[in-house]
């Protein structure tokens, strides 16, 4: 797991466990499973009815990959981009094309085969372009339906507010003290579960999806540019300078530690 994520984690299950220690007497009067249905379920359903249900699963699906570290390939990706400017600087067609077999990325390896196709560069900077907004609309799309969630989850904790102090009104004349406060903790217990859900969960995930899609689109776009230098052969050092600056620029110093300086090496 994620050194980030499991700090908070645990960070997270102590306040809410210390609180409960603090605050309650009675530890099961904070667990309720109606509860959870009323603010877990309606989360869920509204996200479904304002989103796509491929957009939705295709989250879903995405979530445990962001309580893992996230493995950056921009090292191999840039050496394996490198190889092939060297090949292709040199004006040897064929080993370059062969060379494309052993690229991983397949933005990388897309990019390079039009190079070999011999592809305008105007065309194929449009075209690289375009397969970056593809992947920023894809993966912002994701990152705005967890922000939905967290608003979703708070609203849904509320209404499970009003169920229960309508449940407890229209009793309020001949239910028993003992049920009257079961229907005042239910009311309560839900904005708890919207609160928690929306701050502990789906906030923190959606940033968390925030960055990494930031540095994902900053790798996509620097190997854009070394794609488009090796369309205009230029030397595969300089093109190794040129990628080496701009991840410098872009780029927190404690998320890659200098791997084009490895190449380069």
């Amino acid at each position: 797991m994620n050194k980030s994520v499991l700090v908070g984690s645990i960070g997270g299950v102590v306040l809410v466990t210390g609180v409960l220690l603090l605050s309650a007497g009675n530890m099961g009067a904070f667990f309720s499973i109606p509860g959870l249905i009323v603010v877990l379920g309606g989360t869920l359903v509204a996200t479904l009815v304002s989103r796509p249900v491929d957009e939705v699963r295709a989250l879903i699906e995405s979530i445990p990959a962001l309580f893992r570290p996230e493995e950056s390939t921009m090292e191999r990706d840039v050496e394996q981009l490198l190889k092939f400017a060297r090949r292709y600087r040199v004006c040897d067609a064929r080993a370059a094309e062969r060379e494309l077999a052993s690229i991983s990325n397949p933005f990388v390896a897309t990019g390079l085969r039009q190079v070999v196709e011999g592809s305008g560069l105007e065309d194929l900077g449009k075209s690289l372009q375009w397969r970056i907004a593809g992947v920023r609309s894809q993966e912002n799309g994701q990152t705005q339906i967890l922000y939905s969630m967290a608003t979703f989850a708070p609203a849904f904790g509320m209404l499970g507010t009003l169920f229960g102090l309508v449940h407890m009104l229209t009793g309020l004349g001949e239910a028993a003290l003992n049920d009257i406060g079961a229907s005042m903790a239910f009311a309560m217990i839900t904005t708890v579960y919207g609160i928690i859900a929306s701050n502990l969960l789906f906030k923190p995930l959606a940033i968390k999806r925030e960055r990494r899609t930031t540095q994902h689109l900053m790798q996509m776009t620097a190997l854009r540019e070394g794609i488009l230098q090796i369309h205009q052969k230029r030397h595969p050092m300089l093109i190794s300078d040129a990628l080496e600056a701009y991840c410098a620029h872009y780029q927190a110093a404690d998320t890659m530690s200098s791997p084009l300086t490895l190449v380069k090496a």
